[in-house]
């Protein structure tokens, strides 16, 4: 298990195809903490304080009331950006609603476009599914402090900015939504390389950083079938790849591509090929 502690960095630098910003994470953890009620804060909010840089909400979960000079308002689904030196003070319900800080690169257009779309203040954007996954994903990463977490961490900053800069910056041409053509290349390369072992959506999920829920989408799209008929159509192959060209003993080649269930792998060979494997070995060889 890996163990040794790795030093957080003061900031995430994060390349937006030409857009340079630099990621702040507050404190230990992104995460908003509900406060306690005391007679000095009465509603358990924040006192009212501005930052160097902007400031964005990802509210995931519950409710955020977000209090500015002008403006008092309870947000639900969103993520809010806040511009630099704007007095404001924020109270979640609860622990679903995550915070970050970010600047862009001094002096660049991006710079210049980001400040002339946020000369109205409080922006806010809807919270896609996508962003939802990453922030949560974010969350528990940034609270291990192992290497292979604080890689994660650098590459789900990126993800997050990737999307919401999309949506920030309408003058901007948006990426292409090739995310089935960008995400099926790890699916399937995390499933060939697991077809001995036990598989579950839920694993390619935090292995890709989707959802399980994209994860069913894009293999739809692509294939036209589930993850569960994906799975088992490639542990098939590599089946008949290991019957015709191994002399594996039967019972091993199920036991290596059907860990799980081998009488499952008897049944649907049986199913696809019209025959049993054992069958299949010898009409395949005498057909040679």
């Amino acid at each position: 298990m890996e163990k040794n502690i790795q030093k957080k960095p003061p900031f995430y630098a994060v390349d937006l195809g030409g857009i340079q910003l630099k990621v702040f994470i507050v404190g230990a953890d992104p995460r908003i903490k509900k406060r306690a009620r005391t007679e000095r804060d009465p509603e358990g909010m924040r006192g009212v304080h501005t930052h160097f840089a902007y400031e964005v909400f990802f509210v995931t979960a519950g409710t955020l009331r977000l209090v500015t000079e002008d403006d008092t308002k309870e947000y639900r689904r969103a993520v809010l950006v806040i511009p630099p030196h704007v007095n404001h003070y924020s109270a979640p319900d609860r622990e679903g609603s995550f915070c970050l800080l970010f600047a862009p690169e001094e002096g660049t257009n991006s710079e210049t476009v980001l400040k002339k779309r946020m000369e109205a203040g409080v922006c806010e954007l809807p919270l896609d599914e996508d962003i939802a996954f990453y922030i949560d994903r974010l969350a528990k990463r940034y609270c291990e402090d192992t290497p292979t977490a604080q890689r994660d961490v650098e590459l789900l900053i990126s993800l997050i900015f990737n999307r919401m800069f999309a949506v920030l910056k309408p003058d901007q041409p948006a990426p292409k939504r090739t995310g089935a053509v960008s995400h099926i290349g790890a699916i399937d390369s995390y499933i060939n390389h697991r077809l001995s072992k036990r598989i579950t959506l839920t694993d390619v999920a935090e292995h890709v950083y989707l959802s399980t829920k994209q994860i069913s989408r894009i293999i739809e799209k692509e294939y036209g079938c589930s993850f569960s008929e994906l799975v088992a159509t490639k542990r098939l192959a590599r089946a008949e790849m290991l019957l015709k060209n191994t002399d594996m003993p039967v019972s091993q080649v199920a036991s290596a591509v059907f860990p799980s269930s081998e009488g499952y792998f008897y049944v649907l060979f049986k199913k696809r090929f019209g025959i049993s494997p054992l069958q299949y070995r010898k009409e395949s060889r005498n057909f040679k």
